[in-house]
C-alpha cells in the first residue's frame, strides 16, 4: 500500500459533510460522510478494515489471485424493482442486461478494453468476481432474484425506500426506484462497515441507469460496476469527500495515481495534473470520466480484502454453503412459479369503451391465463392480453390467475375499472362544502392508495363559511400522493371562456417544505387528464411557516385561483380533480370552487320576467341587484372581473316569489359582471366602478 497516514485520510474522507452535487452518477461520500455524523465509531472500525486489508495484501493475496481464469468469489445478488407501475418497473430483460454488463467489466470482457491507453495495459485486470441473480430466497422459496414491490417510494427514493431488504450477508441488495431524494445522484452505495445497518446496505440506483437496454441506454450502464466497487471498499481514486476535479487525493491503491479525477474523457497528454508526468487513471471504472473501461490490479486485490473481511458479513457471500442457500452454485435453475400482477391501459373510462389488460406477472413466467371481469364483456378470458368493454356506469371488479408448470397465483382487485355515465352537475358549478354530505360529492371519488391521511369535509372552518376540505400534510406520509375527483359536470351549454376558480390555504412546515397542489381536467372520463394548474412550496404558502399542525384564522390567509378552462367548453362530461403530493410539511385547504362561463340555454322570457337590474350603475361603490322571482327557487349572485375571476358571493340559496334587492359593494374601481342564476339558467349584467 502507498505510504500514507490511513487515518488522516479516512477522516478526510468520512468526516467532510458538504453535500457537493457531483454529477449524475454516485452520492456514495454524501451517505457515508452522513452515516458517521451519527457513528462516530466507524472511523475506528475503517481504520481497521484499511490494517486488515493491509495485512492481506501483504501476506494472502498473491496466494489466490490469478491473472485470469475462472471467478475466484461468486457473489449472490437481488433486485427490488420500487415501483408505481411506471416506466422504473423495468423488464426481467433489463435486470438481466445489467448483470451482463457487470459481469463483463468485472471479467475484463467489455469490449472496450481495446481502448486502454498504454501505461495501463500492463494492470487492466480480470478481476474474477462474478455477480449472480439469486435463485432461493431467505424464506428458502423460489426466486429469480427480481423482487418487486408497488410503493410510492419509489419516487424521491431514499433509504426508508429500501423496503424488503434480504440478508445483507447473504445477498447484495440492489434497490431500483423512479428517482432519487438526492435529485444529483443516479445511485449510491455503503462502503464496508460494522455500523452500517443492514437494512439499508446495498445499492439504491435510478432505473434508467440500470443496464443498457429498455429505459436505460449504453451511455449510463456502468453506474453498477461503478457503486458494486464501492461495495466492495473501492474509493474514488482521488479518495474522497471532495468534489470530483478540485483537490489531488488516494484510494489507498498503490497502482492508480495520484488525481483530482476527471468528471469527462480525457486523453493522455491531458490526464497529467497531480504528478507530472505520472498519466492518471481516467479510465478506470470508479473515476467519473465517462470513458471508464477497467480495473486495476491492485484495485482487484482491495475487492478481496473486502471479501475476505467479516465487516458487513462480505466474507459470507461467496461461501459454498451460501451459495447453495442463495441457488447460486451452478446447480440448475429452477423455474418458478409466477406472482400474479396485472397492469391496464386505463382504468377510468366512458360507458361503452374497452379496457386492455396486460398480464405482468413477476418472479417466473406464466404460460396460462385465467380473468373474470364481472360487468364486462366479456365477463371470463383465459387471453394474456384481454380487450373488455363496458357499458353501464360503475365500479368493477378484476379477477387475475396465472399459472405456469410450477405453481398458480391469483389476484383480485375491487372497484379497479371506473366507468362513468352521463353527468349529473350543471354550469354554473358552486360548491362551499356548507351542506353535510356534499363532499366528494354524487359520483366524485377520493384516491388514496397508502390508505393513509387524505382529503375531507371539516367543519369550524373556511373562506366564506364554516366548512371546506382539508388535506392533512402535517402527519402524512411523504411522497403520498392523495386526489379528490369532482363529479363529472355537463358542460355542453357553455361558451368561452370558461373560468375555474377556487381559494385555497396553506403554510410550509418550514422553509424547506415542498408540499405540491395540482388541478387537473378531462372531458373523456378520467381516461387521460390534463395539467390545469400547479404550485408547491414557498410559492403555494399563504400563509409563511408555521412549524404546528396548520389551520388559518384570518380571511387574509385565503388566496384566490383562477384557471383557464376553455377547452372543456361544450363537452357533456367533464371532471376536475386536486393532487396533493404530500411532503410531510402542512395541511392544505380548499374552498368555494366556482365554475362559469357564457350559458346558452338563457330563456329570453324568463330574462323579462325577472326585471334583472343594477342601480345605480356605474356605482360609487355601492349598488343594488334587483329581480324578482314567480315562484320559490334556487338563487346565486355572484360578482366576478371580465377574466371570470370570482370576487364575492352575493347570495346562494333559495329563495321565495316576489321582489327582491340585494346590495353590493366593491371598493376597487373596474368593470366587474353580476351574475344571477335563477334555477340553473344563467343572466348578467355589467357594473362599472369608475375611478376617482
Amino acid at each position: 500500500m502507498k505510504k500514507i497516514l490511513l487515518l488522516a485520510l479516512l477522516t478526510a474522507f468520512f468526516g467532510n459533510t458538504a453535500m457537493a452535487q457531483q454529477d449524475l452518477r454516485c452520492h456514495t461520500d454524501e451517505v457515508n460522510q452522513e452515516l458517521i455524523k451519527n457513528n462516530p465509531d466507524i472511523l475506528r472500525v475503517r481504520q481497521q478494515l484499511e490494517d486488515f486489508t493491509a495485512d492481506y495484501v501483504r501476506d494472502q493475496a498473491n496466494q489466490r489471485l490469478t491473472s485470469s481464469g475462472t471467478p475466484l468469489y461468486i457473489i449472490p445478488v437481488v433486485f427490488h424493482i420500487l415501483h408505481n407501475y411506471g416506466p422504473e418497473n423495468i423488464s426481467d430483460a433489463q435486470v438481466l442486461d445489467a448483470i451482463r454488463v457487470i459481469n463483463d467489466d468485472y471479467a475484463k470482457r467489455n469490449a472496450d478494453t481495446s481502448q486502454i491507453i498504454p501505461p495501463f495495459l500492463s494492470i487492466a485486470t480480470d478481476a474474477q468476481i462474478e455477480f449472480r441473480l439469486a435463485n432461493i430466497d431467505p424464506n428458502g422459496n423460489c426466486t429469480n432474484g427480481i423482487d418487486r414491490i408497488v410503493t410510492n417510494l419509489t419516487y424521491n427514493a431514499n433509504d426508508a425506500s429500501k423496503l424488503n431488504p434480504w440478508p445483507n450477508q447473504k445477498y447484495i441488495n440492489i434497490w431500483v426506484a423512479h428517482t432519487l431524494e438526492r435529485t444529483g445522484a443516479a445511485a449510491y452505495a455503503y462502503l464496508p462497515s460494522a455500523s452500517t445497518p443492514g437494512n439499508i446496505d446495498g445499492i439504491l440506483t435510478r432505473h434508467n441507469y440500470t443496464g443498457s437496454i429498455g429505459t436505460s441506454s449504453p451511455n449510463n450502464k456502468r453506474t453498477l460496476t461503478h457503486e458494486l466497487g464501492h461495495v466492495l471498499n473501492l474509493l474514488h481514486p482521488w479518495g474522497g469527500g471532495n468534489e470530483v476535479g478540485t483537490v489531488c487525493g488516494d484510494d489507498f491503491v498503490n497502482d492508480t495515481p495520484i488525481t483530482k479525477g476527471f468528471s469527462t474523457c480525457q486523453t493522455q497528454s491531458s490526464a497529467v495534473v497531480c504528478n507530472p508526468p505520472i498519466v492518471e487513471n481516467y479510465q478506470n471504472f470508479m473515476d467519473y470520466s465517462y470513458c471508464d473501461v477497467m480495473f486495476t490490479t491492485d484495485q482487484k486485490t482491495r475487492m478481496f480484502a473486502a471479501l475476505n473481511s467479516g465487516l458487513s458479513g462480505r466474507n459470507n457471500l461467496w461461501t459454498n454453503s451460501n451459495l447453495i442457500a442463495t441457488g447460486t452454485d451452478g446447480s440448475p435453475i429452477n423455474i418458478c412459479s409466477p406472482n400474479a400482477d396485472f397492469s391496464s391501459n386505463r382504468k377510468e373510462i366512458c360507458a361503452g369503451r374497452t379496457v386492455t389488460f396486460t398480464d405482468i406477472s413477476w418472479n417466473g413466467k406464466a404460460t396460462s391465463w385465467y380473468w373474470e371481469f364481472p360487468g364486462g364483456t366479456p365477463s371470463t378470458s383465459t387471453d394474456s392480453m384481454p380487450v373488455v368493454q363496458y357499458t353501464t356506469a360503475g365500479l368493477y371488479d378484476v379477477l387475475f390467475v396465472p399459472s405456469n408448470a410450477t405453481g398458480t397465483d391469483s389476484l383480485s382487485r375491487v372497484g379497479y375499472v371506473r366507468v362513468s355515465g352521463a353527468a349529473n352537475d350543471t354550469i354554473p358549478y358552486f360548491e362551499d362544502f356548507e351542506t353535510a354530505g356534499s363532499f366528494p360529492g354524487t359520483d366524485g371519488y377520493i384516491y388514496n392508495p397508502d390508505n393513509g391521511q387524505t382529503w375531507t369535509r371539516i367543519t369550524g372552518v373556511g373562506y366564506s363559511g364554516t366548512s371546506c376540505i382539508r388535506i392533512n400534510n402535517y402527519i402524512n406520509s411523504t411522497y403520498a400522493v392523495d386526489e379528490w375527483t369532482m363529479p363529472a359536470i355537463d358542460m355542453s351549454n357553455v361558451m368561452v371562456p370558461v373560468y375555474f376558480n377556487f381559494y385555497y390555504s396553506h403554510a410550509q412546515r418550514s422553509s424547506t417544505s415542498a408540499d405540491d397542489l395540482a388541478l387537473f381536467g378531462t372531458s373523456n372520463c378520467g381516461e387521460t387528464w390534463s395539467s390545469l394548474w400547479s404550485n408547491y412550496g414557498s410559492s403555494l404558502s399563504t400563509a409563511g411557516v408555521v412549524s404546528i399542525s396548520y389551520t388559518p384564522n384570518n380571511i387574509n390567509q385565503w388566496a384566490q385561483v383562477s384557471v383557464a378552462a376553455h377547452t372543456y367548453a361544450q363537452k357533456a362530461r367533464v371532471r376536475f380533480k386536486f393532487r396533493n403530493t404530500s411532503d410531510r410539511g402542512n395541511n392544505i385547504f380548499i374552498d368555494d370552487i366556482n365554475i362559469i362561463g357564457n350559458l346558452v340555454n338563457v330563456d329570453e322570457v324568463s330574462e323579462i320576467d325577472l326585471g334583472f337590474a343594477l342601480y345605480p350603475n356605474p356605482a360609487a361603490s355601492e349598488t343594488k341587484v334587483q329581480f324578482k322571482l314567480s315562484k320559490t327557487l334556487p338563487v346565486t349572485v355572484q360578482v366576478t372581473d371580465l377574466t371570470g375571476r370570482l370576487i364575492q358571493t352575493v347570495v346562494n340559496e333559495t329563495l321565495t316569489s316576489g321582489l327582491h334587492e340585494l346590495p353590493v359593494r366593491i371598493e376597487t374601481p373596474g368593470i366587474y359582471l353580476i351574475n344571477l342564476i335563477v334555477n340553473g339558467k344563467f343572466h348578467a349584467r355589467k357594473l362599472v366602478i369608475p375611478g376617482e
